[in-house]
């Protein structure tokens, strides 16, 4: 006599956010956003610096996946103060950009403050470290006061970065993979 199997459902991975970045800073930043919100999806970032490529995208996409269904959403995050970059990152259309121009800091002077002038990467990390909670800020490393910062602001961040143009500088669109975020969250 034959036993009835149980049936099992088809198993799906979770969404998957894969974030490429240009740098330790973004990276830092980027687990930061995972540890803080907490979702049912899994988030990977990647160095890639200045080796963004589609070729390189879809390497990781078919890394990742476990399924042709699995729901893979790519994310660049870069400075635009680097030459070269802008034009690395338009053949990679089907990544969502997320860049600041001039630079990361940018979007995190807009936890604190408004920007609306043209700003050097230099002008604005001084910027930044003008404001009292962020004078030792160092690149790369985010303390656990800044990481308190740019959690709790990010909601003002992200209504000061929709006020800038979309590209030119001052501009930053973080707050793209922010509120992808919220959406999943929801």
């Amino acid at each position: 006599m034959r036993k009835k199997r149980n049936f099992h459902p088809e198993r799906k991975m979770k969404p998957v956010f894969l974030v490429f970045c240009e740098g330790q800073t973004e990276e830092t930043y980027v687990n930061l956003l995972r540890q803080k919100f907490r979702l049912p999806i899994k988030i990977i970032s990647h160095i890639t610096g200045l080796n963004i490529s589609p070729v390189l995208i879809k390497k990781y996409i078919k890394f990742t996946r476990l399924d042709r269904n699995d729901t893979i959403a790519t994310f660049l995050m870069y400075d635009l103060d680097t030459k070269g970059i802008s034009e690395k990152l338009a053949v990679c259309n089907e990544s969502v950009n997320i860049c600041s121009s001039p630079c990361i800091e940018l979007w995190f002077l807009l936890h604190s403050i408004d920007q609306f002038a043209e700003i050097s990467t230099a002008a604005c990390i001084s910027s930044l470290k003008k404001i009292a909670d962020w004078k030792n800020y160092n690149k790369g490393i985010l303390s656990l006061k800044h990481k308190e910062i740019l959690w709790e602001k990010k909601n003002i961040a992200c209504q000061r970065a929709k006020t800038l143009p979309d590209a030119g500088n001052p501009s930053s669109s973080v707050y793209k993979l922010i509120e992808a975020m919220q959406k999943v969250k929801n």
